[in-house]
């Protein structure tokens, strides 16, 4: 039997696209550096210490740079587990190996990747929820980010994220062993039985109804802003053909509605990356119910794994494009980042 009659890819296929997604995730990895140092940066600058949206933003920025951080540790670990597989499997003799196993290293910076896309994507449902609220009740919710609530829930899902990996945290770790790949002695990645067990559990008690949950709670929340911008924007239409006999009150409503529709425009594309960006790990999620074999250990686990590659592509993505979205669609950032450019260039 060929090798891909067991599966849909050959190892040689499945290495040559693990190559090609690495080098993109390490790309996008450096570009979300980058973008968020520069949104934290910002943020800062803007007093997010004062005002709890900018310190929402803040905190999303925070935790996408570390999702890219992640990210590029499960690229290093990949690419060097690639070359020293790949030079064993053609029979040639390894002899400068790497000194500790490079599977710990992508595994364990995988799951630091997993926390911080977990914490990423309870800010991201957060910030749309309770902008969908004050366009619901702008009066009852106006105010309802405020600096000391996004402390707490931002801790809280800092927590969370962090709780539900510890398990396998302390379940993977480092053991002297000998590789016989190598015919040689070095620390191996050491992995507890119940690891995989518990693995499963998470993935399907928080993963998979978190990013099904995500994609709906989103998907629901761009509905009613979308609504809410359409209905300011044709309010402000026919007051201004109506002519400018407003008061000076209504006229300060209407310029806070043009700010919140501002902050409304910027949280739909913000969730709108989100979703396109999701969309592949929901198919893969799916294709694991769907399809037995296609999982970790079954007959397609070389594809499994490229689509996880892909996926966690994806999640990267989402965590580096956000300051686009925040220089065209917020005034102020976009105000104060040219300021600190120029400040920067004179000096």
């Amino acid at each position: 039997m060929s090798t891909r009659a067991k599966g849909i890819m050959t190892p040689a296929e499945y290495f040559m696209a693990m190559d090609i997604q690495g080098s993109i995730q390490a790309v996008v990895c450096l570009l979300g550096f980058i973008t968020n140092i520069i949104n934290i940066k910002t943020f800062l600058a803007m007093g997010a210490s004062t005002d709890g949206v900018t310190l929402t933003l803040l905190s999303l920025a925070i935790s996408d740079f570390c999702v890219c951080f992640g990210g590029l540790g499960v690229c290093i670990g990949s690419f060097l587990l690639s070359q020293e597989t790949k030079r064993i499997s053609r029979g040639q003799m390894v002899k400068n190996f790497f000194a500790v196993d490079p599977a710990f290293i992508a595994v364990f910076f995988a799951t630091v990747f997993q926390i911080f896309t977990v914490t990423t994507i309870l800010i991201t449902i957060y910030l749309a929820v309770t902008r969908c609220l004050c366009v619901i009740r702008p009066l009852q919710f106006r105010n309802v980010i405020t600096v000391r609530k996004t402390l707490v829930v931002v801790a809280a899902f800092s927590l969370f994220a962090l709780a539900n990996r510890l398990p396998i945290l302390s379940l993977t770790g480092l053991t002297m062993a000998f590789d016989p790949r190598i015919n040689a002695t070095r620390p191996m990645t050491s992995m507890h039985l119940n690891r995989e067990t518990i693995k499963d559990i998470i993935w399907a008690s928080v993963d998979m109804p978190l990013c099904i949950g995500a994609q709906i709670i989103l998907s629901v929340c761009i509905g009613i802003m979308l609504k809410g911008l359409r209905s300011a924007a044709e309010f402000r239409f026919s007051a201004s053909g109506a002519g400018n006999t407003g008061s000076d009150e209504d006229k300060s409503k209407d310029k806070l509605g043009l700010k919140d529709a501002r902050i409304i425009k910027q949280l739909v594309l913000v969730s709108s990356i989100f979703i396109i960006c999701n969309t592949p790990k929901l198919l893969t999620y799916f294709g694991t119910v769907l399809e037995p074999a296609f999982y970790i250990e079954g007959r397609y686990q070389l594809f499994y794994m490229c689509m996880c590659s892909i996926f966690a592509v994806f999640d990267t993505i989402n965590s580096s494009v956000n300051m686009f979205v925040y220089y065209f669609y917020n005034a102020k950032f976009r105000r104060i980042l040219e300021n600190m450019g120029s400040t920067d260039i004179k000096y």
